[in-house]
């Protein structure tokens, strides 16, 4: 879990501070204020620390996934910044560990200035990005793809997603259902709305295959016996290409598969990162989503996430229940108009989330609304 994220000329940041909850965090911004930056460093120094990489890995990981012109680390001091003077990066995390880095404009290699992992137990983040990987993964992961292609195509989220997503289940899925509740209750739920599932086949073969969970009375049972099993029901001859099913729903499929494979391990795994994830995604899919993103952080797991959609950060509002112990922060992001910089106001209250650009957009769009209807009226 990450706690503290320090950003000193770093990329759009002049100074930038965030403290996040250990539950949800809501990122909003206009675009050009920074968020997907944000989101890129707190998953570069999560993924560092907890992998233990030495400076040299750091610099390749900082690059690769800001790709920043000519793939220089030097390109990712702000711009503005007096020649000679830093760039920090500064993250602490919830058992004491902590990474420290800096770099100037003419660095060829990052410098780490804190490394502290001691206490062990902080696992790798994971990134979901604004594109869905299912209808790429296939390109992605094919030992025929060329890699430096790759690697000019796609940044190192995409990459690392797609590695995430080749680790093969460690149990039956059915097994797992039955041994962990919590994990079946949000699994279950998942697929269900979505109406399928989605599998990995052989070769990089990614299907989606309608269907849905049942309760059945185990077979070769007596009557008076009344254990149940819990059960995909397929729906025969249903069986798609991934390819065919909704964007957003391959969007969701991701969840899916990571909850499968146990790389999203419910109070067992890193950070959940993830930047918009309401793009392509039917607004009438937003509240369960949101309710499994809240059923994660129930079970210990941390996400952190950037938005430009109303309804979702809407649903949030709703739909947390501090009776059940969720907690979400919301973080604006914005432009000070005296000296350009960006800055950053939180809050654990919706309403007092200042300024807050999504709802002023729907403000004004409700408003021309109403003045459209009203017409002259008034006047």
């Amino acid at each position: 879990m990450i706690s503290k994220l320090g950003l000193e000329n770093f990329a759009k940041f002049g100074e930038l501070n965030i403290n996040f909850s250990s539950k949800i965090n809501v990122i909003i911004g206009e675009n050009g204020t920074g968020k997907t930056q944000l989101l890129k460093a707190a998953y570069v120094a999560n993924a560092a620390l907890a992998l233990g990489n030495e400076q040299s890995d750091l610099t390749d990981k900082l690059c690769s996934t800001f790709r920043p012109n000519g793939d220089a680390l030097g390109k990712l001091v702000r711009n503005g910044t007096p020649g000679g003077q830093h760039a920090k990066i500064n993250a602490e995390f919830g058992h004491g560990q902590r990474l420290s880095a800096e770099f100037t404009s003419s660095s060829k290699k990052i410098k780490l200035t804190h490394f502290t992992n001691e206490s062990g137990g902080l696992n790798p983040p994971i990134f979901l990005p604004t594109k869905e990987v299912l209808s790429l993964y296939k390109g992605i992961t094919s030992d025929k793809s060329d890699k430096p292609t790759l690697h000019s195509l796609f940044d190192a989220t995409y990459l690392d997603l797609c590695e995430k997503l080749s680790v093969k289940r460690p149990i039956k899925l059915e097994d797992a259902i039955d041994q962990n509740p919590r994990f079946g209750q949000v699994y279950q739920k998942l697929v269900n709305t979505i109406e399928g599932r989605f599998r990995l086949g052989h070769f990089g073969h990614t299907t989606f295959e309608p269907g849905r969970f049942e309760e059945q009375r185990a077979k070769d049972q007596h009557q008076l016996n009344t254990r149940t099993k819990t059960v995909f029901v397929p729906i025969k001859d249903e069986t798609i290409s991934a390819q065919m099913a909704a964007e957003g729903v391959r969007k969701l499929g991701i969840l899916q598969l990571l909850l499968e494979n146990q790389q999203l391990n419910l109070g067992g795994s890193g950070t959940l990162i993830w930047d918009e994830p309401e793009t392509n995604m039917n607004p009438k899919l937003m509240r369960l989503l949101v309710e499994t993103l809240l059923e994660l952080a129930r079970n210990g797991q941390q996400i952190i996430l950037a938005t430009h959609d109303y309804v979702l950060l809407k649903w949030f509002d709703l739909l947390a229940d501090k009776g059940k112990g969720d907690h979400v922060k919301f973080h604006a992001l914005f432009r000070n108009t005296d000296n350009g910089q960006i800055q950053l106001e939180s809050t654990d209250d919706y309403l007092a989330i200042t300024p807050n650009a999504i709802t002023d957009a729907f403000n004004d769009l409700t408003k021309e609304q109403v003045r459209s209807k009203m017409g002259n009226l008034g006047k």
